[in-house]
C-alpha cells in the first residue's frame, strides 16, 4: 500500500468532505480516505498497483475541486 496527500481547494462543508470522498472511493485500488475540511488536507491510502496518483487527483477534480 502507498500513501498520497493532497491539499483540496474549494470545500466549504461536510458535503464537500461527502463528495471527495465517494470521488475517490470509486477509484480502483483506494483502500481509505481521510478528509480534513479545516486544513483542506486529503490523505489517501492506495494500491499503486491499481492505481496512481494522477488518477487520485483527477476523481477529486472530477468531483468540482482543484487539488495541488
Amino acid at each position: 500500500m502507498a500513501t498520497a496527500s493532497f491539499i483540496v481547494e474549494g470545500m466549504s462543508c461536510e458535503g464537500c468532505v461527502s463528495a471527495i470522498r465517494r470521488a475517490l472511493a470509486a477509484v480502483d485500488g483506494v483502500q481509505s480516505t481521510e478528509v480534513n475540511l479545516t486544513s483542506g488536507e486529503v490523505k489517501i491510502e492506495y494500491d499503486p498497483q491499481r492505481a496512481g496518483t494522477s488518477s487520485l487527483q483527477n476523481a477529486i477534480r472530477g468531483a468540482g475541486y482543484d487539488v495541488s
